[in-house]
């Protein structure tokens, strides 16, 4: 009864959630100190609850509209163990255009053109463009001397594929992948579930989870076999 009674006045906290999937599921794949990657940090949510997760590791966030990374940074000020970028995860290192989204979301903005995410989604807008610096991974491993990535989170609207491409010697040391994909050409010229699939497949990742909760996609946690 005791018991019962001191669940109710303090119930459990539930476990910390990104993109659907429970931080505490990715646990056998990844040391206890993990070194994070994460592109689409939009407003730092999920970057600070991936920092508490895992006190000892590191996050290394990526977010390039400014208005987004300010509160990324403003979010994560107190934590030691995250690392902010102003950038766009890229395939090649320079300055592209970033269609910005509006209306119902200020989170589906990407370096692709909007398509079939106007017929599925058409109350977000996509009224403005920037151009933002774009950095591919293994460009900022070398700028930063980081040594490798053990977890990478790609929330990058229809960008995903292209931004693995240029990660290949980062690829080497990561041991599980957690990416949104798509079932439909949400983005103009964006690769789809079976292509981004079969290309980590060839690089040595298989699909351990599926998360395809929208009709049009979702998420899915690739990891390292062997």
């Amino acid at each position: 009864m005791l018991a019962n009674w001191i669940k109710k006045i303090f119930p459990p906290k539930s476990a910390p959630v990104i993109g659907k999937i429970q931080l505490d599921d990715l646990r056998p794949y990844l040391p206890d100190a993990p070194i994070i990657f994460e592109a689409g940090a939009y407003m730092g949510e999920d970057t600070l609850e991936m920092a508490r997760h895992w006190p000892a590791g590191h996050v290394h966030a990526f977010e390039p509209m400014p208005g987004l990374y300010k509160k990324a940074v403003e979010r994560t000020r107190r934590c030691a163990n995250v690392t902010c970028y102003p950038f766009a995860l890229g395939k090649e290192a320079g300055h592209q255009r970033f269609y910005v989204s509006g209306g119902d979301s200020t989170g589906s903005s990407s370096l692709l053109l909007p398509k079939g995410h106007l017929d599925y989604h058409p109350t977000v807008t996509f009224q403005e463009e920037i151009e933002v610096e774009t950095l591919p991974l293994d460009d900022w491993a070398q700028r930063y001397a980081i040594p490798g990535v053990d977890f990478m989170w790609l929330d990058l609207q229809g960008y995903e594929l292209f931004a693995l491409q240029g990660a290949e010697e980062v690829l080497k040391t990561t041991r599980a992948i957690y990416a949104e994909v798509s079932l439909v050409e949400l983005y103009q010229g964006a690769p789809l579930y079976p292509e981004l699939r079969a290309w980590l497949e060839t690089r040595g990742f298989r699909v351990e989870r599926e998360l395809l909760a929208w009709k049009e996609g979702g998420n899915v946690l690739f990891v390292r076999q062997g």
